[in-house]
């Protein structure tokens, strides 16, 4: 089974395993590269909520095969391997950051 990655990036390179998100649904069905987004920015909102810290804006751009997600800081990121398209739904995705 395929899973997508979650990484946070720290301020000197180091990086810290957040999550593994599968790829199936509970149904067995592949989830959608919005579902895996929506997934990816609830896990970054508890990761943050679970430091004390305040999440204002999510950026996202794609690398190299690689989603980054960029919460505020200037040397800290976190990372989705592999890349998913960030352009699918975006009325969906704007819902996930509001309820974050």
């Amino acid at each position: 089974m395929k899973t997508h990655t979650l990484k946070f990036k720290g301020y000197h390179g180091r990086s810290k395993k957040i999550a593994e998100i599968r790829d199936l649904n509970e149904a067995g069905q592949p989830k959608s590269d919005q579902d895996i987004l929506d997934e990816a920015f609830l896990l970054i909102h508890a990761f943050c909520a679970g430091r004390g810290v305040k999440i204002y804006y999510i950026r996202a751009w794609n690398r190299n095969g690689v989603t980054i997600f960029d919460v505020g800081s200037h040397t800290e990121f976190f990372h989705l391997t592999p890349a998913v398209s960030l352009y699918t739904d975006t009325a969906s995705s704007e819902r996930s950051e509001q309820n974050g």
